[in-house]
């Protein structure tokens, strides 16, 4: 699993997935076979309080004045 902020460059993670647009898929499945996966099984849009340790949730981790970035699980298989 890979849990991305949907501005990351390339993929069309906020167009595509963070938004639930139907080019998801695709977005997703190019996003694991650039990391060696075969393909996606499933991605989402997941709540920064659901995200423990790894993205902080006061000051300015991830936040850029009063817009904070959003993220986009993706779960990719061999």
């Amino acid at each position: 699993m890979f849990i991305i902020a949907n501005d990351a460059d390339g993929y069309g993670i906020d167009r595509c997935l963070a938004t639930g647009a139907k080019c998801g898929a695709a977005a997703a499945n190019a996003y694991c076979k650039s990391h060696e996966f075969a393909e996606a099984t499933t991605y989402s849009k997941v709540d920064r309080d659901d995200i423990t340790g790894a993205i902080p949730n006061g000051g300015s981790g991830g936040c850029k004045g009063p817009k904070c970035d959003d993220f986009v699980a993706i779960v990719c298989n061999r």
